[in-house]
């Protein structure tokens, strides 16, 4: 019993910790230019950088604060401009592709597969950024526009 307290004690200090990265192009090894650690994303590799976003349920803020100026809502398809359920819409997000402004038809801007970005619409495209870990796709979003 005390070797399950102590591991599970144990592996959860490191999902407590967990990072995930943005980085350049193709490859698990490229330049990381963006970190996750669930709640702020931050320029650059690591737990000390500067935070350029902090994220709720909901809205997208500036910088580090659950108070800072909304940036963005999501609806879980939709980004909108600012803080509102009925701002302009930037993009729409259907699962696979990332279309400019509202509808499911508009022109497709980015395909996310969960591992890389890439450019317009295609599994063959140019690579733009890979993915480690799990990110919000909001962040994701929000990130490479």
């Amino acid at each position: 019993m005390k070797f399950l307290l102590f591991t599970s004690l144990f592996f959860s200090s490191f999902i407590l910790t967990a990072q995930n990265y943005i980085r350049e192009g193709k490859g698990d090894y490229n330049n990381v230019l963006y970190t996750w650690d669930g709640k702020y994303l931050r320029q650059g590799k690591g737990n000390y950088e500067t935070v350029l976003y902090t994220s709720t349920e909901k809205y997208i803020l500036q910088g580090k604060g659950d108070y800072n100026t909304v940036l963005a809502t999501w609806d879980g398809k939709y980004l909108r401009q600012g803080k509102g359920d009925y701002n302009n819409v930037l993009y729409t997000w259907d699962g696979k592709y990332l279309r400019q402004g509202k509808g499911d038809y508009e022109t497709v801007l980015y395909t996310i597969d969960g591992k890389y970005i890439r450019q317009g619409k295609g599994k063959f495209n140019t690579v733009l950024y890979t993915i480690s870990g799990e990110i919000p796709i909001e962040i994701l979003i929000f990130t490479i526009l």
